[in-house]
Parts: structure tokens; C-alpha cells; sequence
């Protein structure tokens, strides 16, 4: 085997393994980046094998770590923007609420439920 070929399979291998999830505390800051007071673009990477279940399950974990963080309740994800190569990643813009829950907006989450949802199945994992 040539040495080029080795390194492109050892580069491959490397980025194709799913991993564990990677807390917010852990991102890059080029996969968090604020866009107006209350709206980001979140994104998160992965490696190749990992299913686009586990993929938005991450992302939806990293949202809900951020909304808390930056003191609000609620989060709505929109723009979906996917990536598939040696390894995935996948990116949304995130919408963040305060206080009361919102009525009438599609993909809204509430951030303290996400979390104790994320909380019991790393305990089944």
C-alpha cells in the first residue's frame, strides 16, 4: 500500500466514526454564530456513519444547551442545511423565545424539556 493511500484511509477512518455527542461548552466557535439578538445559526459535525436520526438528535441537544445558556425557553429550528462527506454535518437557524411558549410556529421546542429528554437516553445508552 502506498503511503498516500494509507494516509487518504487513516483520514477516511478517522472522520467516519460516529463518536459521543460534543456539549456546547465543547463547540468550535465557527458552529455557533449569532445572527440577530435572539436568532443563531447552529451547527453541528459528525462523523460519516452516524445516522441522521443521532445527527438531529445533536443538534437538537446543542440548541437547547444554547437557549438556556443565553437565558431563553424556547427554540424554533428552520433552514436546514445538510453535508455528507467524510464526514456530516448539518446546520440550522435556530429562533429562541422567552417566557411564554409561542402559539402557532412549527418546529418549536422547549429547551428544558429537550434536555431531560437527552438526559434519559444517555442514561438507556
Amino acid at each position: 500500500m502506498h503511503a498516500s493511500t494509507a494516509l487518504l484511509l487513516a483520514a477516511a477512518l478517522t472522520g467516519c466514526m460516529a463518536g459521543q455527542y460534543r456539549p456546547l461548552g465543547d463547540a468550535a466557535s465557527a458552529e455557533v454564530e449569532q445572527l440577530k439578538a435572539n436568532v443563531y445559526r447552529v451547527e453541528y459535525r459528525a462523523g460519516a456513519f452516524t445516522s441522521q436520526e443521532q445527527l438531529d438528535y445533536y443538534l437538537r441537544r446543542r440548541c437547547a444547551e444554547l437557549t438556556l445558556r443565553e437565558g431563553y425557553d424556547f427554540f424554533q429550528m428552520a433552514q436546514r442545511a445538510d453535508v455528507l462527506g467524510l464526514s456530516r454535518h448539518t446546520a440550522m437557524t435556530v429562533t429562541m423565545y422567552k417566557d411564554q411558549k409561542p402559539i402557532g410556529i412549527a418546529n418549536l421546542y422547549d429547551a428544558k424539556e429537550e434536555l431531560a429528554r437527552s438526559a434519559s437516553v444517555l442514561k438507556t445508552e
